[in-house]
């Protein structure tokens, strides 16, 4: 990783976010948005966008922030890189209505205009695959960039619940944040990117190693917010933090950072639990467990570049808890990703 770019609630840079979550800073307020009920809901959101601008509008302004900054940190290096992007998005805006354009396709054309003008070469990809999509995204960019094919690539994710339409879906499915609803998301906004280089196309172009993928792995659960399957089996999760850890094990490394995106929904952390159990021979002190979304709001499709945007800023200015961190995701469809990222050195 070379560079990182990030917009949440807590911070309009990645390193405003980075540490205001170290500080542990929240974000939860009434939000101009209400429930089935007509109450308003808690949320976390961006206080300095457009009340009125909601859905895919919004995640595209989200997005090119996000974007703007990591592409700002590359400076003049970013033109005549051969460059490959992937933007991971939420489920939903995958969805065509009747006789228009996926949402997640227009989001797609806004950003490869934006990043135009830097990286005229630039293939841009969508996934809706939600908050695991990153990491099914990841292997096609590490092996185009093992095998010489581009020199740089974009990894992004967006997510923004500030929609009247998704809040009565997440109204309805018994999700949203309450007093007498604990087992529950509070919905959330964010957008992250993260720049991928080799290590010598970074040093030709004299930026800084800020982190490495160590590993990345996939699996999917039976468990998911729509059915009653038990969580505690987390044989997908389970299998997939073995793969992802495999390669520090075979270096006699283990990590002791783990970054999540778990809500308050208490399946995924019956899930993790059981996961952790099996897997304890990975890890080490101080096995330090964040979940940025209990403080920020749902994370969405940027949970995973949301992770490695403050890991990178970590490990480059010395507060990390440990110098391997884990970053693990989990989509609603049942998709769970893991992506292993070392400290430089």
């Amino acid at each position: 990783m070379v560079a990182a770019g990030a917009v949440t609630p807590i911070g309009l840079r990645s390193i405003d976010t980075a540490f205001s979550h170290r500080a542990a800073a929240a974000a939860m307020r009434e939000a101009p948005l209400v429930d089935g009920s007509g109450e308003p809901i808690t949320m976390c959101f961006l206080p300095t966008l457009d009340p009125l601008v909601t859905g895919a509008q919004r995640a595209a302004l989200l997005a090119e922030r996000a974007l703007g900054e990591a592409l700002e940190k590359l400076g003049p290096a970013a033109r005549g890189l051969r460059m490959q992007m992937t933007v991971c998005l939420d489920e939903h805006l995958g969805q065509r209505p009747p006789g228009g354009e996926a949402p997640a396709q227009r989001l797609g054309a806004e950003l490869a205009a934006r990043v135009e003008a830097h990286a005229p070469e630039l293939a841009v990809k969508v996934s809706t695959r939600g908050a695991a999509a990153a990491g099914f995204a990841l292997p096609e960019l590490c092996d185009a960039l093992g095998r010489g094919a581009i020199d740089a690539a974009l990894l992004g994710g967006v997510h923004t619940d500030y929609d009247p339409a998704r809040i009565a879906a997440l109204d309805a499915a018994g999700r949203i944040f309450g007093p007498d609803n604990l087992d529950s998301l509070i919905p959330g906004e964010c957008a992250a990117f993260v720049v991928l280089m080799r290590p010598e196309v970074a040093r030709r172009a004299q930026l800084r190693d800020l982190g490495q993928i160590v590993g990345v792995a996939t699996a999917h659960e039976r468990a998911r917010p729509d059915n009653d399957e038990s969580a505690f089996q987390a044989a997908g999760l389970t299998a997939a933090l073995r793969s992802a850890l495999a390669p520090l094990s075979e270096r006699g490394l283990r990590a002791g950072w783990m970054l999540t995106d778990l809500t308050f929904e208490t399946f995924r952390h019956f899930e993790l639990q059981a996961a952790s159990v099996r897997t304890q021979h990975l890890f080490c002190d101080p096995q330090q467990v964040e979940s940025p979304a209990q403080r920020i709001g749902h994370l969405g499709a940027a949970a995973i570049p949301l992770h490695l945007a403050i890991a990178s800023e970590a490990f480059a200015r010395g507060f990390a808890p440990h110098p391997c961190a884990v970053s693990l995701a989990g989509s609603d469809g049942g998709e769970r990703a893991v992506v292993v990222v070392a400290a430089p050195g």
